[in-house]
């Protein structure tokens, strides 16, 4: 290994730390932050429910046909730069969306799409990259931000959007975190770039280009894998409010159950990455999450306020450890950067498109049935199939090696 491997260290490198924190900050956030505030956007924007639900599959449809191209742009660019230029478009994105009518709601909602992929995508490639002998703890530090904000997205939106400047203000906010991210991470950006530079050789190019992700079996475990936790994911944050209601709470109990689930997700999204990291094997932390996510769904079944809010705990707690599970997923099992980054483009580009039906289908499902039962059901089939294709990611292989 060279010299810039063996250096660096999560403790002497705080800045790079706190940079990557910031760039966490604004990947999750601007996108639950839509929910709390919809019925204010279809008033002012004087949109249907239909056209509302689009507004969450937007990011996600774009998430899958960006992720499969990062891997070519960093390529061009570096790693480094690319989250640079990446956050300056989010930005770009985050005022386009508040800046005019519905059209300009839209463009700016497809541009965040694309900044967000970009960041999703290299950011689990820069750290395999950066902190080799430390993945898991710098996993842990960046999923957990993200969850963290996420759930900061979902509680703060409703009560910005109370300002004169309404939804504009709950939706725009994030600039001021991404502003900081750029501050803090300019400098990294350069000097990155050039490490990055001295620390492809040869080897890495050969194996790089060798690597034909679709047809490795091992990625499309991982893909599935990454796919069913983002349909659980994305299900919850847009129907379990819904779920909720119908199970006898009020509105505004349901939404600040969902901001314990997003908060609930945080200590595992810290932990999971260093126990997956330590472990050849995570086949164990797989059967973990499971029995996790069947118990707390299960528990969706009860009309009781306790139980409901066990349930809902539990099963923040396991969608945190298997978000977190995913992310690490993609940094050990390449073993080189750019096999991570192939692999994290491809897991991530079939696992939002996975994603992307989860919460359209949950409501065919409601008004086929019109029941929320079926939801809940739908919920613990979603499980089952993350144990399937999770159980065989989770054995200790490479993607290189196939």
């Amino acid at each position: 290994m060279t010299e810039p491997y063996r250096i660096h260290r999560i403790k002497e490198n705080w800045g790079v730390i706190l940079a990557i924190v910031f760039i966490a900050s604004t990947l999750r956030a601007p996108l639950t932050s839509v929910g709390p505030v919809v019925d204010e956007i279809k008033h002012v924007m004087e949109i249907n429910n239909s056209v509302a639900g689009i507004l969450t599959t937007i990011p996600l449809i774009i998430f899958a046909v960006v992720s499969p191209l990062v891997s070519r742009v960093t390529a061009r660019l570096t790693m480094s730069r690319t989250i640079l230029y990446s956050t300056i478009l989010l930005i770009i994105g985050l005022y386009l969306r508040v800046a005019g009518d519905f059209t300009l709601f839209i463009i700016g909602t497809l541009v965040l799409g694309i900044a967000i992929a970009f960041g999703n995508v290299v950011l689990p490639s820069y750290v395999k990259w950066y902190f080799p002998m430390q993945i898991g703890v710098a996993t842990g530090i960046y999923s957990g931000t993200m969850n963290f904000t996420a759930g900061l997205g979902g509680g703060l939106s409703f009560p910005l959007s109370q300002s004169p400047l309404g939804f504009r203000l709950s939706l725009s906010f994030w600039i001021i975190l991404a502003i900081i991210a750029i501050i803090l991470w300019i400098p990294k950006a350069r000097s990155g770039a050039k490490l990055e530079k001295q620390t492809i050789d040869e080897t890495q190019w050969k194996q790089h280009k060798k690597i034909n992700i679709a047809k490795s079996k091992l990625a499309w475990m991982v893909a599935l894998t990454m796919g069913f936790q983002s349909m659980v994911f994305y299900t919850v944050v847009a129907w379990v409010p819904s779920i909720l209601v119908d199970r006898g709470l009020d509105p505004s109990t349901a939404g600040y159950l969902l901001m314990l689930n997003q908060f609930s997700q945080v200590p595992m999204t810290f932990t999971f990455p260093i126990i997956a990291s330590k472990l050849k094997d995570q086949r164990i932390l797989v059967v973990i999450i499971t029995i996790l996510f069947l118990v707390g769904f299960g528990l969706f079944f009860t009309q009781s306020l306790v139980l409901l809010i066990i349930g809902i705990i539990i099963a923040g707690l396991a969608m945190g450890a298997c978000f977190s599970l995913c992310m690490t997923f993609f940094s050990i099992r390449a073993r080189t950067s750019d096999g991570s980054i192939s692999l994290s483009g491809f897991g991530q580009s079939v696992g939002y498109l996975i994603a992307a039906v989860g919460p359209f289908l949950i409501g065919y499902l409601h008004d086929f049935t019109g029941s929320w039962v079926s939801g809940i059901i739908a919920l613990l089939l979603m499980t089952v199939l993350f144990f399937i294709f999770g159980y065989p990611a989770a054995k200790n292989r490479v993607v290189e090696d196939e």
